[in-house]
């Protein structure tokens, strides 16, 4: 007897437990969609994007124009720092700044595979995302760089009157010494105020 109201206690629980359809549901039918004739669908807004070397050629111009740097100085770029809650893709930062800096007889860039090499030997990931001075310091140390420059993004252009902000320091690899610092919005209160 008792096997059979565990049995009996067994198959109700299984029908309450998986939604007993026992029970007779009315059919509920959904009111059609009405469209409004006049009623002006809203587009999304606009994706803006960056053309990070327009943003970047300013910085270096003024890098270029400032500093009393005589010529044949090594220089590591460093991997840009993102303080932005977007993707930024550091490889175009960086190849930007590799070829602005060759265009011009001041600094000697070191190339990235001698970089990788040297990340390598010092126990450092190729994609580090935690850019710190004293492990780029000892970077350039290791490849006999005189300088490293430090690029940090604080601002993506987000809308058409937002400008991006880029924050770029000039480091004496032997001191440690910050020699040259600018930003893009130093250039844009520079000139309001002139």
């Amino acid at each position: 007897m008792k096997r059979y109201q565990q049995a009996i206690l067994v198959i109700m629980g299984s029908l309450i437990l998986s939604g007993c359809h026992l029970f007779d549901r009315s059919e509920q039918v959904a009111a059609p969609i009405q469209h409004e004739p006049n009623k002006v669908i809203e587009l999304p807004p606009k994706l803006i994007t960056t053309d990070w070397k327009n943003v970047l050629s300013p910085l270096i111009a003024e890098l270029i124009q400032t500093m009393a740097v005589s010529g044949n100085n090594t220089l590591l770029i460093s991997d840009s720092k993102n303080n932005t809650d977007q993707y930024i893709s550091s490889t175009t930062i960086n190849n930007i700044l590799f070829n602005a800096f060759n265009q011009q007889n001041i600094f000697t860039v070191i190339d990235a595979k001698t970089v990788n090499q040297a990340k390598q030997l010092l126990g450092l990931a190729n994609d580090d995302e935690l850019v710190s001075r004293s492990k780029m310091i000892a970077l350039a140390r290791q490849v006999k760089a005189d300088y490293v420059l430090f690029t940090t993004i604080n601002r993506v252009a987000s809308l058409p009157d937002t400008p991006a902000d880029v924050s770029m320091e000039l480091l004496l690899t032997k001191t440690g010494e910050i020699v040259w610092q600018f930003s893009s919005d130093q250039m844009v209160n520079d000139q309001n105020v002139n």
